[in-house]
């Protein structure tokens, strides 16, 4: 091999590996990104409505479902989104957080069976079962108005589905939305 062909060869092979490393992927894509959103809403109101649900010739389910419309609250909304790989086939979830407080309220501490006082739901959404929304009586939750755009609130709640507990915690700056 002459010393062009010899050349030719070297840069031939250099150039197809700049490409091949080039065009490799080396992005982080194997583990689940999270995020949070912390929100409320003044002069609002949670409404809860049931969907019946057929599980079978003779089961039925009640699913509440929670929206929120105008009122005389501010109704405030934690949510957590974990996305999934691009590998991985229906392996997102989220939770939402809903509860809501009389509009004059500036600090607020539900423990337990206070908690039906701010009407706290909750809801995940995945490929699992459909639960709907939980009605939240375990736990505590409280929270102190930063101004009139921010609040601090945290919570430590345990909403019971029909086959499990689960265990939702969160602290964060809610902002107006």
């Amino acid at each position: 091999m002459s010393s062009k062909e010899k050349y030719l060869f070297h840069l031939f092979i250099t150039g197809f590996l700049a490409i091949a490393f080039i065009s490799c992927d080396l992005s982080n894509d194997d583990s689940f990104q999270e995020t949070y959103s912390y929100s409320f809403q003044n002069n609002k109101a949670l409404a809860i409505d049931t969907t019946h649900r057929d599980f079978g010739a003779d089961s039925t389910m009640n699913l509440l479902n929670v929206s929120t419309i105008v009122g005389n609250n501010r109704v405030f909304r934690y949510h957590k989104n974990i996305t999934a790989p691009r590998n991985i086939a229906d392996g997102g979830y989220s939770e939402t957080v809903h509860f809501q407080i009389p509009r004059e309220v500036d600090r607020f501490k539900f423990k337990n069976s206070e908690l039906s006082q701010a009407k706290i739901y909750f809801q995940r959404s995945c490929f699992c079962p459909q639960i709907g929304a939980l009605k939240v009586e375990y736990g505590v939750i409280e929270g102190q108005k930063l101004s009139e755009n921010l609040w601090s609130v945290s919570a430590s709640l345990q909403p019971k589905g029909p086959n499990e507990t689960y265990d939702i915690k969160f602290e964060g700056a809610f902002i107006l939305n």
